[in-house]
């Protein structure tokens, strides 16, 4: 594991596979590296695979006092880091969800060394919907967060719980999810990491969302960009995606129709055929 610091926050990232070229893969909110778990193993061939985190996100640290974070900071955080994995080469960063947001304002700031983008599930602009969004309404409000700290706390008790949770609030094919075995083992590895996270790091992070908007810095992403979205996504509706796919000059847009936010874990073969094949018919050289 290696250790990036800025600014009184101290990332981590770890390296998967060596090569070349870099595949930088990005969590979402409340996730860690082991989200990747999968992706990592079908990806690591094709080149260097390291994962990320995100800022709070344990084994992240965040510095003393921490309590707010504006979309500038946390882009301009994530940005030095890939400066520092990937020097004087080149990469290409793969995001879910907020780092789906990370992606593109990393690629608008870093056009050198950003070659492709990969967005699941992407957040282009706040507030959420759904069950996030409902937490974001309640910001500032009594009793809103102790709500929020219930609800991340038990689901610290077991991994089966989470693996419940994101079944129950993020999941549009439900049937599709119950049905797909790896997230078992992607979940019980997740699950150790993620009881050591903050829960006031997770909320920082959501107050960010509420007001993030990317898109004056997507607008200058010229690098191709492969947007996938679910088609009854219930935390970040496809019109993010679809909004990429009118506005970019390079855009290939996969909205999978009746999947929700873990897009990639409710039509897996599907996901894992489409992007395999845009990464071979977008080939980069180190």
């Amino acid at each position: 594991m290696h250790t990036f610091t800025h600014a009184g926050h101290t990332l981590t990232w770890e390296e998967h596979s060596p090569g070349g070229h870099t595949l930088i893969f990005i969590n979402g909110y409340s996730a860690n590296r082991t989200f990747w778990l999968r992706e990592v193993r079908r990806l690591a061939h094709l080149g260097r695979c390291v994962t990320l985190d995100l800022p709070g996100h344990f084994p992240a640290q965040a510095p003393p006092g921490y309590a707010r974070l504006t979309q500038e900071d946390l882009l301009d955080l994530e940005a030095r880091a890939v400066e520092a994995i990937v020097g004087d080469g080149t990469c290409t960063l793969i995001g879910h969800s907020t780092g789906g947001l990370v992606a593109l304002g990393v690629a608008a700031r870093l056009p050198a060394r950003v070659r492709r983008v990969v967005s699941i599930a992407g957040v282009v602009w706040g507030p959420l919907t759904g069950f996030l969004g409902a937490y974001q309404r309640a910001m500032g409000r009594p009793g809103g967060y102790p709500r929020y700290w219930l609800n991340y706390t038990l689901s610290k008790c077991s991994w089966r719980l989470v693996r419940w949770g994101i079944g129950l609030t993020y999941v549009g094919d439900r049937e599709a999810y119950a049905r797909n075995g790896a997230i078992d083992e992607i979940v019980r590895r997740w699950h150790p990491t993620y009881r050591q996270s903050r829960i006031r790091n997770f909320y920082v992070l959501l107050a960010t969302l509420r007001c993030a908007d990317v898109r004056e810095e997507a607008r200058r992403v010229a690098c191709p960009v492969l947007a996938i979205s679910g088609g009854a996504d219930p935390v970040v509706p496809p019109a993010n995606a679809r909004w990429l796919a009118a506005n970019l000059p390079d855009v290939t847009l996969l909205e999978v129709p009746g999947a929700g936010h873990v897009v990639h874990w409710e039509a897996q073969e599907l996901v894992e055929r489409e992007l395999l094949g845009w990464l071979a018919a977008h080939p980069v050289t180190p």
